[in-house]
Formats: C-alpha cells, structure tokens, sequence
C-alpha cells in the first residue's frame, strides 16, 4: 500500500509539473508589479557619474552599471529595470564632492508599468 501510494504521489508531482509549465504562460514578474526606468536630471555645473543598486523586474538586488550627466542636463539609464514602490541606492560622484549614496524611493503611485520615472540632484 506504501509503495503504491508513494508511486501515485510521484506521478501526481510529475504530472503537475509538466503540465502547470506547459498550460499555463507566466510573465517575468509577479502580475500587480511595476517596473521602471530611471532617468536622472542635475543642476550642477560638474559632470555627475552615476550607478544604482536595487530591485530588478527578475526579484534580483543588482548593482547597475555607470553612467554620467553633463552639467545641467539628464541621462536616462537605459536597459535597467528598478522595481516601483521601493527605493534604490542612488551612487554619485561630483569632483568637488566625491562619492556619496543615498537611498531614492520610486513611487508606485506616481508612475506606471514600464515608464520613465524622474530623479533630480543639486
């Protein structure tokens, strides 16, 4: 009886597996998410060197690579997905300051899935 039930218990997993990966298509996340791309926006006069550190759309705490802001403009970090509704390290640099963080929280109210979501820096 043991040996039976242990057999049924192994198909009833088999089955399920295979067939709950086949019927049913998920997304890269979970349904009620938003993610965003970060486009940051300076007033100073100096170049701003740029990086974050947070949630991406896979559920993974990343570190994103460098990017740099001509005086008084802004760059969008492109190919970089933060998750919405939670805040990310927000790494900069200036010549006459040196590297400073801080954590930026990314609305979820303010913003919808898959758009360009505004930080400023002095």
């Amino acid at each position: 009886m043991r040996t039976l039930r242990r057999r049924f218990t192994v198909v009833a997993l088999f089955a399920a597996t295979v067939l709950g990966g086949v019927a049913v298509p998920g997304t890269a996340y979970a349904g009620g998410d938003k993610f965003v791309t970060l486009r940051v926006c300076s007033g100073s006069t100096e170049t701003v060197k740029f990086y974050f550190v947070g949630e991406n759309q896979f559920g993974d705490w990343v570190p994103s690579r460098f990017w740099e802001i001509a005086p008084k403009g802004c760059t969008t970090a492109s190919d970089y997905w933060w998750k919405a509704g939670q805040s990310v390290e927000f790494h900069h640099h200036k010549n006459s300051t040196g590297w400073r963080w801080e954590p930026r929280l990314i609305s979820y109210n303010d913003t919808s899935d898959g758009a360009v979501y505004d930080l400023w820096i002095g």
